[in-house]
């Protein structure tokens, strides 16, 4: 019986959990599916009808029973590398007979998840994410998502340059753009949206960032002070002069949160906040698989092991609600007021 880590080697959150698992004597698996197909290769047997069987079967290495895993962390799955195939509906074909064969094995492994693939794929939208946060009482930001150039343009106009950020839906290994200020040449370069939409949302000015890592019943809130750093639109980018400390959400956020997880079905959550002058807190996005790492460094929170915890018992540690393991912060938990938009 073993844990399931569908990511790849190069992803430092899932080596440093594997770490963690074997201190425990947890057999753990790190299943990286762009292994597919040169390097491996996958069986789904029917022999019982009634009890299928996946194994997966790296070069070099011994068998594995997928389908014997006793809980599952879907963290960075990759994709089978295909391209060795240059003729375009040949790709096309074989990428949807590996999507439908990875789909079915996912169905097939019944077992805790953290997260399961259809909640994490539907958590990650954030059309729906505002939707959510706003009808539980969650502050959102004034939010435009839109490939047409003067709808942005009306929106840009409405809040005025220099209150007004864009960002991408999605980042990924290979693209990643940080969230940044609307600027004149920008508004000048508007017709290109129809190539791909854009989010637009208010520019709302904080006191502070706060990432809250939610693993299972337990959070872990922290607080990033950008102000005054070199770039105080993305923390991501000036995490590096950041104070990092660990913060308090007041019971009405953290219940909200809570709901929130709920209402998705995560087991694990990255949720990004910002807590602003007048102490009013603005959610802006969950990630379902977001980095960790750093609140470990900037606030001493234990969150591989809280993943490791979770892996290894999920029955313990329960599903995705959560108990808040944040120590108080010199950043006043001020009253909160829901209800009004506002950004990051």
């Amino acid at each position: 019986m073993t844990v399931l880590v569908l990511s790849h080697a190069q992803d430092l959150h899932a080596t440093q959990v594997l770490a963690a698992l074997a201190s425990r004597g947890r057999p753990a698996f790190l299943f990286d599916l762009a292994t597919l197909p040169d390097r491996a290769s996958l069986t789904l047997d029917y022999a019982d009808p009634g009890h299928p069987v996946a194994t997966v079967r790296p070069d070099g290495a011994a068998p594995v029973v997928l389908t014997d895993a006793t809980a599952v962390w879907w963290r960075r799955p990759q994709y089978p590398r295909l391209d060795m195939i240059s003729d375009p509906d040949a790709l096309a074909f074989t990428h949807g007979e590996w999507h439908e064969a990875l789909y079915g094995l996912y169905e097939l492994i019944d077992c805790p998840w953290m997260n399961e693939p259809p909640r994490d794929d539907r958590a990650s939208r954030k059309a729906l994410q505002l939707r959510v946060a706003t009808r539980l009482g969650l502050r959102v930001p004034d939010t435009l998502m839109t490939s047409d150039p003067d709808d942005a343009r009306r929106f840009v106009e409405r809040h005025g340059l220099g209150n007004v950020i864009y960002k991408i839906f999605t980042a990924t290994q290979q693209v990643w753009r940080q969230t940044r200020l609307v600027q004149p040449a920008d508004v000048v370069d508007l017709d290109a949206l129809r190539l791909a939409p854009v989010i637009f949302q208010e520019y709302v000015r904080a006191v502070a960032d706060v990432r809250v890592i939610v693993v299972g019943r337990r959070t872990f809130p922290m607080a990033i002070h950008t102000r005054g750093t070199s770039y105080e639109v993305d923390f991501r980018v000036s995490i590096s002069e950041a104070r990092t400390e660990p913060i308090e959400l007041p019971p009405e956020v953290e219940i909200r949160l809570r709901h929130l997880m709920a209402h998705f079905g995560l087991a694990y959550g990255a949720i990004d906040l910002r807590l602003t002058d007048d102490g009013d807190w603005v959610f802006l996005e969950v990630n379902p698989a977001g980095e960790f790492l750093f609140c470990e460094t900037g606030a001493g929170f234990p969150i591989t092991e809280a993943v490791a915890d979770w892996l290894a018992d999920p029955a313990t540690d329960g599903g995705p609600s959560c108990q808040s393991t944040g120590r108080t912060s010199t950043v006043s938990s001020r009253s909160s007021s829901f209800g009004r938009r506002s950004t990051g």
